[in-house]
C-alpha cells in the first residue's frame, strides 16, 4: 500500500465515518449505519456476507441482538492506506474492532481486525466494503 497522501480534511472525514458507525453500531441504529455505506456496498466477515444496504440493514439486528442489549463499539489504531488508484478516492483503513459490555464489570465481548475500503463521491467519504476478520488473522 502507498503512503497516505490525503488531506487532513479527508482524514479527519474517513474517521468521523469510521466513528459513527461505531456509534451507530453501539446505538443499535440501522438507519444510521447503513447511511455510511455506498449503495452496492459489502458487509463481510464471520457472520456471511451481505452486498447492498438492504441487506446490511437485515444484517445488522440480529449481529447486534447476538452481543447482548448494550455494548460499545470502539476502533482502535485506525491506520488509513491509499489504495493508489482513484487519484485518493479509495482509501483502506485497517484497525481493530473492540466490542465491549459495559458492565459493571466492563468486560470485553469481542475484538477483531477490521478492513474498511472507503470510498469519496459526490464530496463525501462512504464505506464500500467492511471486512470482520478473524482474531488473530490479518484484517
Amino acid at each position: 500500500m502507498a503512503p497516505v497522501t490525503l488531506s487532513v480534511a479527508d482524514r479527519l472525514d474517513i474517521l468521523d465515518v469510521i466513528t459513527r458507525a461505531d456509534q451507530a453500531a453501539s446505538d443499535r441504529d440501522a438507519e444510521a449505519y447503513v447511511r455510511l455505506f455506498t449503495v452496492d456496498a459489502v458487509l463481510d466477515g464471520a457472520q456471511g456476507r451481505h452486498a447492498g444496504r438492504e441487506a446490511l440493514r437485515a444484517a445488522v439486528g440480529p449481529v447486534w441482538a447476538a452481543e447482548g442489549p448494550v455494548t460499545l463499539h470502539l476502533t482502535l489504531n485506525p491506520v488509513i492506506e491509499d489504495l493508489g488508484d482513484d487519484r485518493g478516492r479509495r482509501v483502506a483503513v485497517r484497525s481493530v474492532l473492540l466490542i465491549i459490555a459495559p458492565g459493571p464489570p466492563a468486560s470485553i465481548h469481542a475484538a477483531a481486525p477490521i478492513t474498511q475500503i472507503l470510498v469519496r463521491g459526490n464530496g463525501s467519504w462512504n464505506i464500500g466494503r467492511r471486512t470482520v476478520g478473524v482474531p488473530g488473522t490479518a484484517g
